[in-house]
């Protein structure tokens, strides 16, 4: 005689799995969205100092010039002209003649590369943002720990009576 099949719950915890999604969404939403503004926000700097640095007269500055160059390296924003299959146009095919170029005609496709490169790095930067957070909660902790110790000793010493030893024999 065979038994027949347990039913398997789909449930797994003790929380119904839509709550799951919900409690996620509300925690991992902004978590998300403020992590990816944060790398955004390096990735524009790092495009920024680059261009102040190709940018920059040539005058002396704090850093010697040969660590200068070696830091901050020419690279300046290049159009890459792509095929119809997305890859670039090597030297024995012709790219169009599009030679004249402006920054602002380009503007959508930078910023669709500082997006990319802020995607790239946002899960560095969740792990800081864990660490901050971290190293946050427990200067947190021990300072209210250190308050409410002081609290206490301070309403002990208020309290402390002098006692009076009894030396008779």
């Amino acid at each position: 005689m065979t038994t027949p099949p347990v039913p398997v719950s789909a449930n797994r915890g003790d929380a119904n799995p839509r709550d799951q999604a919900t409690l996620y969404k509300i925690i991992m939403t902004p978590v998300i969205f403020i992590s990816f503004l944060i790398s955004l926000a390096i990735v524009d700097l790092k495009y920024s100092v680059r261009r102040s640095h190709f940018h920059a007269q040539e005058r002396p500055g704090r850093m010697p010039t040969w660590l200068h160059r070696l830091i901050y390296r020419y690279r300046r924003y290049d159009y890459v002209p792509l095929d119809q299959h997305g890859q670039p146009f090597d030297s024995t095919s012709n790219p169009p003649s599009d030679s004249h170029w402006f920054y602002h005609s380009k503007q959508r496709k930078l910023v669709k590369m500082e997006a990319a490169d802020a995607f790239e790095i946002r899960g560095i930067v969740q792990v800081f943002m864990a660490l901050f957070a971290l190293c946050v909660t427990w200067a947190l902790w021990q300072i209210l720990s250190w308050s409410v110790a002081a609290a206490i000793g301070l309403a002990s010493s208020r309290q402390s009576t002098t006692t009076i030893l009894d030396t008779t024999p």
